[in-house]
This record gives C-alpha cells, sequence and structure tokens, in this order.
C-alpha cells in the first residue's frame, strides 16, 4: 500500500509520491549556503501527453523497426513550489514541451507495433524505459531565487499508486544533480502519474479496446524535486 508521506515547511505541506522520501530542514542545516541556493524546490506537476498514433490494443501494424510512436508533453506550470527558505521559493515553475519517441515493437519477423498500447507492459517495458535515458526537463521559475533549472534524466522506471481505486501508472526519472538554481546533490527525482482512465489503458494494454491519444498527468500525486 502507498503511504503519502508529507514535507514540513514552516506550517505549509505538501504531499509527495510512494517514490520519494524528503524532510527539509531549514537553511541552517543545508551545508555550503551562498546566494546560489543549495537547497531543493518541491512542485506539483501537470501536463498534457499526445500519443501519435493513437495507442490501440493492436497498434499500427508496420514492418519498419525502426518506426517510433510519438509521446508530445505540453507541460502545465509547476504549481504550490515549496523550499527550505520560504523567501527564495518560486511562486511556479514553466518547463519546456518535450518529445520522446517510443520505440516499435517487435511482434515477429519483420512485424512490428506503433501505437501500441502495451508499451508499458512486463514484456515491453524496459525497451520503452530506454527512450527516456537523457530527457531533459528544463524549468524557468517565477519570483523566489528565480533561474531556471536543467535536469536531465538517467534512469527512469514505472511506478504505481494506491490512491484511487485502481492504481495510477507513473513514470519516475531520476539524475545526477541539476544544473542551476536551486541544486541539491542527492535529490533529484521526477514522479509524473498518467490520469486514472489513462493508467487503466496502459496497465491494461487497452483490453477493453480503448484509444489513447490524449492524457493527462494527475498533479495531485506528480511530484518534481530539484
Amino acid at each position: 500500500m502507498r503511504i503519502r508521506r508529507k514535507i514540513l515547511i514552516g506550517v505549509a505541506t505538501f504531499a509527495l509520491p510512494a517514490t520519494s522520501l524528503l524532510v527539509v530542514g531549514g537553511p541552517a542545516i543545508l551545508a555550503g549556503a551562498s546566494s546560489t541556493p543549495t537547497f531543493p524546490v518541491i512542485c506539483k506537476i501537470a501536463g498534457q501527453v499526445t500519443f501519435t498514433p493513437p495507442l490501440t490494443m493492436t497498434g499500427t501494424i508496420t514492418s519498419n523497426k525502426n518506426a517510433v510512436t510519438t509521446m508530445t508533453v505540453t507541460p502545465g506550470d509547476w504549481s504550490g513550489c515549496l523550499s527550505a527558505a520560504s523567501a527564495t521559493a518560486p511562486t511556479k515553475g514553466t518547463p519546456l514541451a518535450q518529445t520522446i519517441n517510443l520505440p516499435a515493437t517487435k511482434l515477429g519477423t519483420k512485424r512490428y507495433a506503433i501505437g501500441y498500447c502495451s508499451l508499458f507492459n512486463a514484456a515491453n517495458v524496459v525497451k520503452t524505459l530506454k527512450a527516456f535515458k537523457l530527457l531533459t526537463f528544463a524549468v524557468t521559475w517565477t519570483k523566489g531565487a528565480g533561474g531556471s533549472t536543467i535536469f536531465t534524466t538517467l534512469k527512469a522506471a514505472t511506478t504505481t499508486n494506491a490512491d484511487k481505486p485502481l492504481p495510477e501508472l507513473g513514470l519516475v526519472f531520476s539524475g545526477k544533480q541539476a544544473q542551476g538554481s536551486y541544486p541539491e546533490k542527492s535529490l533529484n527525482e521526477i514522479t509524473e502519474f498518467f490520469d486514472g482512465t489513462t493508467s487503466t489503458a496502459l496497465q491494461t494494454g487497452c483490453a477493453l479496446n480503448q484509444t489513447v491519444s490524449t492524457a493527462t498527468f494527475d498533479v495531485t500525486n506528480s511530484v518534481g524535486i530539484l
């Protein structure tokens, strides 16, 4: 069962997904404090995803092993941002859009599928996740310490939560210390949970003949820690 953990900063609380555990203290306990913040910033994540071609149970059959399914992420603002020092916490973060090319799934000899809804099942997930390696998150901050942060993914994994009647499917991105504002060497993780309807389709391979062309991230559970 997923246990909800909370960050306490002053009197503010922020819910974290099961993949993150963090207690943020005041600036006095953080080594190396300088004019450039050395403590993390934590924000809720919103965004819309478009799959081209749309995901279906059988996918779109092709003989081209290099064909791809395009996953385009149009991000919303990162909101509810908190950090160890409230004076330098941003009010929001504005990320750049992302395009990820998900590899075709091999079905047989010279037979592949794109737009295949089983991209994230046990048989295909390892290959799918390789497409997210070196994925860049570039976020510009409003107010607070300002500036921008660039985070590069070194490892991607899947996770689920238990907050809904049916668990949501999430993507977890981890990497080295981000560059720019709010760097924190030991805390670099972004978790994005698909909305419940999309999660059900992806986890069952669209077994009910669903078509997934667009999806959203569940902002109540999706979190970035940079």
